[in-house]
């Protein structure tokens, strides 16, 4: 029996380790004859595929820091070697032909997509997907992905409420990696990889954010955290540039592998450094002079306020004195008691009937 646990810890009961789509998926595998010498696993979030799975030394597609944090973590906690785990980006090459390949469903189809020609580049006829999924999350854009790659795409029955897609026989397809132009108003040229927060548009909230920010020529190491595709930082860069102030040292700091890799195509005019992180535990404390953020709440379907309200506690921890953090959010999150308890002044910079733009100020 395994003890595994979520990453970051949560106190909330109701978001759970795993679902009843993980265990169908154990059981449809265990109960049926399947080859096992070349798996392959997506999007499983916490490792509890890739440690029940652990001794058929299953390669991983990565997507976040804190699932590989998580993955690392269960199975150090469970006595599982970490030396002959096989973790890989969305975006690299599988090494080998894959036997099964397990998915679950993410909530972007755009990310399905990319973890469907992941695998499908190294898929034969004697593969088998299985890709899992909560009937409520039920879509029919996933069976149309799913048929562009495979000419069986078969649901199984029901099961507490959780079903299977069974992927067989590959068809001929086109690659092409979509890297997605943003809209936007700004004289930006803006693109992103699939599967980023906010497809093919600024994110409201961001925008909120980039039109009511306030810059000092004192803000020499800023800190765009939570960084989606680097928009906002590319907006603070180029507004330095027009007011012809010093050159800053500019972080970007994002959970999402492909944020980061977003950032790096959006900011290749500027020097920037990037980091592929959940938290800011690379720094050095009292660090920063500013640090910006539109900190997420939504992951996947779970709503989880926990984990912003983690990074504002790191985010004072890492500013210097009289640093500030300038933080947007949805006015009925409600952050400001808690950032009080911390920033000796909490005010408000901007506000409507959607959005608070706080600035607080490390005494």
């Amino acid at each position: 029996m395994l003890n595994l646990q979520r990453y970051p810890e949560t106190k909330n009961s109701s978001l759970k380790l795993s679902s009843a789509a993980d265990d169908y998926i154990l059981e449809y595998i265990s109960d049926t004859e399947i080859d096992k010498n070349n798996i392959v696993i997506a999007n499983d979030r916490f490792g509890y595929l890739s440690c029940h799975l652990y001794k058929w030394n299953p390669s991983i597609i990565i997507n976040y820091s804190s699932q590989e944090k998580s993955i690392l973590t269960n199975c150090k906690n469970n006595n599982l070697s970490i030396n002959s785990l096989r973790l890989l980006s969305p975006l690299e090459n599988l090494a080998t032909k894959v036997s099964l390949a397990l998915i679950r469903v993410p909530k972007s189809m755009e990310l399905f997509r990319l973890f469907l020609t992941q695998i499908h580049k190294q898929s034969d006829e004697n593969t088998l997907v299985i890709a899992s999924f909560m009937t409520k999350y039920f879509s029919a854009q996933m069976l149309s992905i799913a048929s562009e790659y495979f000419q069986e795409a078969e649901q199984s029955k029901a099961w507490k409420k959780s079903r299977l897609l069974l992927l067989k026989h590959p068809k001929e397809v086109d690659y092409k990696l979509n890297i997605n132009p943003i809209k936007t108003d700004y004289p930006f040229n803006l693109q992103q990889y699939p599967g980023v927060f906010s497809s093919n548009k600024i994110d409201i909230a961001t925008q909120f954010l980039m039109d009511n920010i306030n810059l000092k020529q004192t803000d020499n190491k800023i800190l765009d955290l939570a960084s989606g595709n680097g928009i906002i930082a590319l907006k603070i860069l180029k507004q330095l540039d027009e007011n012809n102030w010093p050159e800053v040292e500019m972080h970007l700091l994002d959970n999402s592998i492909l944020a980061i890799e977003s950032s790096k195509l959006n900011l290749k005019e500027y020097k920037a450094y990037y980091h592929y992180n959940d938290s800011l535990e690379d720094f050095e404390l009292n660090y920063f002079d500013l640090i910006v953020s539109n900190p997420p709440f939504h992951f996947e379907y779970e709503i989880n306020t926990e984990i912003s309200l983690h990074l504002f506690k790191e985010s004072f921890e890492h500013l210097k004195k009289g640093g500030r953090f300038i933080v947007v959010y949805n006015r009925h999150l409600n952050y400001s008691p808690f950032l009080k308890k911390y920033f000796s002044s909490v005010k408000i910079s901007k506000e409507n009937h959607r959005f608070v733009l706080l600035e607080c100020i490390k005494s």
